[in-house]
């Protein structure tokens, strides 16, 4: 029994990857050009934050019923299947709304919504079964391996995607049937991975309605649980870097595109520098999780991380951009990887779909509050003239500047305040952040070899 249980957990993972591969392919070549579509589409700087944020947050007030919808349908895999395969229809009406003329954004923003209400849908119950089917002791390195696998993909898609743009606009003259190729890529790639979802290997899945938990009781004990430093600190935490980070993250693509006027070539080039240096390091962010924890790794990465917005006041060329998606490569493959996995570590199986719900919930708020609050400080700094300030008219060349560097203390204020409060449940080898960073910038991807740090630990 045992065997065939082990032949089943390898099965499922092997598919596992083989849907992250796939999903990632629709994000790459789908999702990640949205705001692109948008700008094609005329968007205004408000629109733009509403097309990358209001989605998500309806989606997250949506997916608390993801738990009832699970039950209904009986097991994890169906809920996850069927959520997926209509997500992956909606590809369809988002093609459509160019056709809508003065209506095609806010047509876009309630299919973006429709898509978003979907795949968060599956998010929390995914997680559970993901959670209950990967054994924790691999736990760093598969996810690892799988972040790698869909690293990949989403690097492969993203770059065909901008080769695919790049063609429809230059030779062909027709930029719109570049969306729409790359868009029908997605819902086909979408398809593929509703494929490999129906291969997929499912525990069996531990209810218990005595470990459930409502929302009510979530709000209302959080102070007290915050102080624990797990579920609740963390939840906290990514809400509050989510704030920060979406005051200025849907602003990238528009400060490439139109203040730096990058063609879609360029902005391919400058984001598939992000993706590759991602793809490598997820690997490495994986091994070292397993060794030292998610926790150290998340506590490095936060602090780090604060860097990423405000380093867009470097650059005016290609060059610039594609140094600072290297050193954002870096730092969020750490970050995702580590904030995942301990949020595995800090949630009971049994309260596994219900706990996600909640953290999608919060962060989801603190996102679309970003975005606005993003949009509001633009229009604030619309009125101020900072070519009249000698100093400040060479660094602030772009309206989106402010933001990036307001984004940057932000992410700074809220890691210096809420990280060290984060407590590991599972116990791993201590180490320095400056180790820790030592030892993953002289990791050689794919290798497992570690040049500095074999002169600092013996194994």
């Amino acid at each position: 029994m045992q065997e065939r249980l082990t032949k089943k957990v390898k099965s499922g993972l092997k598919y596992s990857i083989l849907d992250g591969a796939a999903h990632s392919s629709m994000l790459g070549i789908g999702e990640h050009y949205l705001l692109a579509y948008a700008i094609f589409l005329s968007a205004s700087d408000l629109q733009l934050a509403l097309v990358a944020t209001f989605p998500i947050f309806l989606a997250a007030i949506a997916q608390l019923y993801s738990v009832k919808l699970m039950h209904k349908m009986r097991t994890r895999k169906h809920a996850t299947v069927a959520f997926s395969a209509i997500q992956g229809i909606i590809w369809i009406p988002i093609i459509l709304t160019y056709f809508l003329s003065s209506s095609s954004i806010p047509s876009l923003i309630f299919f973006v919504t429709l898509y978003w209400v979907f795949g968060l849908m599956i998010n929390p119950i995914w997680t559970s079964w993901i959670g209950d089917l990967v054994p924790s002791n691999i736990r760093g390195r598969f996810f690892g391996k799988r972040s790698l696998a869909t690293s990949f993909a989403l690097f492969a898609s993203f770059v065909l995607g901008g080769l695919i743009l790049t063609y429809a606009k230059g030779t062909l003259g027709n930029e719109f049937l570049g969306f729409a190729m790359i868009f029908g890529l997605a819902l086909i790639a979408r398809f593929v991975s509703v494929l490999f979802l129906t291969k997929q290997y499912e525990p069996p899945l531990r209810v218990n309605s005595e470990n459930e938990f409502r929302i009510r009781d979530f709000l209302f004990h959080f102070k007290k649980k915050f102080k624990k430093g797990h579920f609740n600190t963390l939840v906290l935490y990514l809400s509050f870097m989510s704030f920060a980070l979406y005051l200025s993250a849907p602003y990238i693509v528009a400060n490439l595109l139109k203040s730096l006027n990058f063609t879609y070539l360029q902005y391919t080039i400058s984001t598939a520098a992000f993706l590759i240096v991602q793809m490598g390091f997820f690997i490495v962010w994986g091994k070292l999780s397993d060794k030292y924890g998610s926790l150290s790794i998340l506590k490095l990465t936060g602090i780090m991380m604060t860097l990423n917005p405000i380093l867009w006041m470097i650059p005016r060329d290609l060059m610039g951009a594609v140094i600072i998606q290297i050193y954002a490569g870096f730092t969020m493959s750490g970050f995702m990887l580590s904030s995942f996995n301990f949020m595995l570590e800090v949630t009971e199986p049994e309260k596994r779909v219900t706990s996600k719900s909640y953290f999608n919930l919060m962060v989801g708020t603190f996102t679309f509050l970003g975005s606005l609050a993003g949009a509001g400080l633009i229009k604030l700094f619309e009125n101020v003239d900072f070519n009249s300030i000698p100093i400040l008219s060479e660094v602030f060349f772009s309206q989106y500047i402010p933001i990036f560097l307001i984004g940057g203390i932000l992410r700074l204020i809220i890691s210096l305040s809420i990280l060290p409060r984060l407590k590991e449940i599972e116990k791993h080898e201590k180490v320095s952040s400056e180790k820790l960073f030592v030892q993953a910038i002289s990791v050689l991807p794919g290798k497992g070899v570690n040049i500095t740090a074999h002169h600092m630990h013996k194994h």
